[in-house]
């Protein structure tokens, strides 16, 4: 039988298909944070609970989802805690696209760790590994082009 930590973690996983921030309010606790890195990206953030979820509302402007597929699950009781080792892909808006980019198929590798409150209903932190590589020379194009095309429209 599933943790309650490890079902907490598929939820958030699960919630990129379709960027529903509504699933991100229930699991996410109060004083949550998030961070993504490496920070040779310059990424975002960091993000309190609110910050992130704006963060992700950002998204749905220009993407339809942005599936998260799990590799492994790996759930450590003493810490309470899961890490994820997942890939995705994105789905852009029809109206954020544009012919000047042959392929707007994005795939990434992401590590994801998870800490949970005593309970394991609600993630208090998150570190969110990007794929570095990807995300610079593919994501963050596609994500300026799109945000571009849809300010257009």
């Amino acid at each position: 039988m599933e943790s309650t930590r490890l079902k907490t973690a598929k939820k958030f996983i699960g919630h990129f298909a379709t960027l529903d921030v509504k699933i991100l309010e229930t699991i996410l606790s109060d004083d949550y944070y998030h961070e993504f890195a490496p920070s040779s990206l310059n990424p975002p953030g960091p993000f309190g609970k609110q910050g992130f979820l704006d963060h992700h509302s950002g998204l749905d402007y220009v993407m339809t989802g942005f599936p998260v597929f799990a590799k492994e699950y790996i759930e450590s009781e003493s810490s309470n805690s899961v890490t994820v080792w997942a890939t995705s892909r994105t789905i852009f808006r029809e109206g954020a696209k544009d012919a000047s980019i042959a392929n707007w198929d994005y795939e990434g590798e992401y590590i994801f760790l998870f800490t949970f409150d005593p309970s394991g209903e609600k993630i208090v932190r998150t570190i969110e590994f990007l794929d570095s590589k990807a995300t610079g020379d593919g994501l963050m194009v596609l994500m300026k082009r799109a945000r571009e095309n849809r300010a257009k429209s």
